[in-house]
């Protein structure tokens, strides 16, 4: 489990080194690009230690079908690591190779668990799984209140400065571009966040139903379904949040994001409420 853990860890480095690397690029930004360099070339190390642990493990790489699809993704990862390391313009073959690696990644981990041979199948569907699963759904609501809190308090304010209140000047509340900043940083790390424990449950759900079809179990996990499909409207309203946030703030205007963010916050409370359910 702790090769598994370091995987998920390497995808979400990946993905915040393509986050980072094309926010460089698009805004202009040269310390976010160095950023996703940098992040970039960490993940690449963890990926090529993961390898390492794995080929440790089975004393030799064994070419099957989910090795084959983890080394597809690390000479990838590898060639465009090299490229970064001998040219200053390879960051956007970086940003778009990392989340392809991350994707090959995940396919590699779903073949592992659905292939019937597999003798670590048992551990993806145990309940010890779900431990981080949970810990993360819940810091990533926490980080998502938080930005729809700075997002209601800049609407607030805002609502008073256009009525021209004197209110505004007695409010004990951070500056507007303050509350702006911690409702987009806070967003974004929740998004991280919920990215891992996705990962993480998507996984749980893969293993729980290979284990049924192996054992020709009548279970079902239609009760998924629903928690599936609000996992996915939840990181797809906060994906969008980000992107109108960090990489094309001229789409959207302030009070639409900030309504974005309470949105997202409310699906949030809803995707919580149904799992409880």
């Amino acid at each position: 489990m702790v090769v598994f853990y370091l995987e998920i860890l390497c995808i979400l480095l990946y993905g915040a080194a393509s986050a980072a690397a094309a926010f460089g690029i698009m805004r202009g930004r040269r310390p976010a690009a160095r950023a996703g360099k940098a992040l970039y070339f960490c993940a690449v190390a963890l990926h090529s230690a993961v390898i390492g642990i794995e080929s440790t493990a089975t004393d030799g790489t064994l070419l099957s079908g989910p090795n084959i699809v983890m080394l597809a993704s690390w000479v990838l990862a590898v060639v465009c690591a090299l490229g970064l390391a001998v040219t200053k313009r390879g960051i956007g073959f970086a940003a778009v190779a990392a989340p392809v690696a991350a994707v090959l990644i995940v396919v590699s981990q779903w073949m592992e668990i659905l292939d019937p041979v597999s003798a670590d199948n048992l551990a993806f569907y145990q309940w010890p799984l779900l431990v981080p699963h949970i810990v993360l759904v819940f810091v990533a609501c926490a980080c998502f209140a938080v930005s729809a809190a700075a997002s209601a308090m800049l609407l607030y304010q805002r609502r008073l400065m256009a009525a021209r209140s004197a209110k505004v000047l007695s409010l004990e509340t951070p500056a507007l571009d303050t509350l702006a900043n911690i409702a987009r940083m806070t967003a974004l790390v929740g998004l991280l966040v919920f990215t891992g424990a996705m990962l993480i449950g998507f996984t749980h759900m893969v293993a729980l139903y290979a284990a049924m079809a192996r054992t020709h179990c009548l279970g079902t996990i239609g009760y998924l379904w629903p928690r599936v499909a609000l996992s996915l409207l939840v990181s797809a309203v906060w994906s969008a949040y980000a992107v109108l946030s960090f990489l094309a703030p001229w789409a959207a205007g302030t009070r639409t994001r900030a309504l974005i963010s309470i949105v997202g916050f409310a699906l949030m409370v809803a995707l919580i409420a149904v799992s409880a359910g």
